[in-house]
C-alpha cells in the first residue's frame, strides 16, 4: 500500500526531466546546425574516400570533410558518389538528412552527419592517417 502512494511522488520529477531533454535536443540539433559547414553541390569537382565513413570532398579547391552517420559499405572502393539534398537548397550540410548515395546494383543512401571544411594540411594528414589505416588492416601475406 505504500508504494502505491509513492509513485506518484517518483513520476512528478522522471516527467519533469523529460522536459528537460528534450528541450535540451532541441538545443543540441540547433547548435549543431549553427557548427557545420555546407558544401554546394554544383560546385564539388572531387571526393576523395577516406573509409567506409568519411570522405573528403572538394567544393572547387577548398576540402571538406564529411562524416556520415554509419558505414557506407563500399564507400572507399566506389568510383561513382552522388549527394543527395533533401532540404532543396543545393547544399549538402551536416543536417537536414543530406545523403552520399553510393552507385551500385543498388544504390545505398548514407547520411550526412557533419560536413567540416578543412585546410590544405588538414586534408593531407586526414588522408596520410587513412592509408595507415588501411595499411595496418590489410593482412600480413605469408612467406
Amino acid at each position: 500500500m505504500r508504494l502505491r502512494s509513492m509513485l506518484p511522488l517518483l513520476a512528478a520529477p522522471l516527467a519533469g526531466c523529460a522536459g528537460t531533454a528534450t528541450t535540451e535536443a532541441a538545443g543540441d540539433r540547433a547548435a549543431a546546425a549553427r557548427e557545420t559547414d555546407c558544401v554546394w553541390t554544383r560546385q564539388i569537382t572531387d571526393w576523395d574516400a577516406l573509409d567506409d565513413r568519411n570522405l573528403i570532398v572538394y567544393e572547387g579547391r577548398r576540402p571538406y570533410k564529411v562524416e556520415l552517420a554509419r558505414t557506407c559499405v563500399g564507400l572507399d572502393f566506389a568510383t561513382l558518389i552522388g549527394f543527395y539534398d533533401r532540404g532543396g537548397d543545393a547544399r549538402i550540410c551536416g543536417f537536414g538528412m543530406d545523403r552520399v548515395v553510393v552507385d551500385r546494383l543498388i544504390p545505398e543512401g548514407c547520411s550526412i552527419t557533419a560536413v567540416d571544411e578543412l585546410t590544405d594540411e588538414q586534408a593531407a594528414d586526414l588522408k596520410v592517417r587513412a592509408e595507415q589505416q588501411k595499411a595496418l588492416a590489410r593482412p600480413k601475406s605469408r612467406r
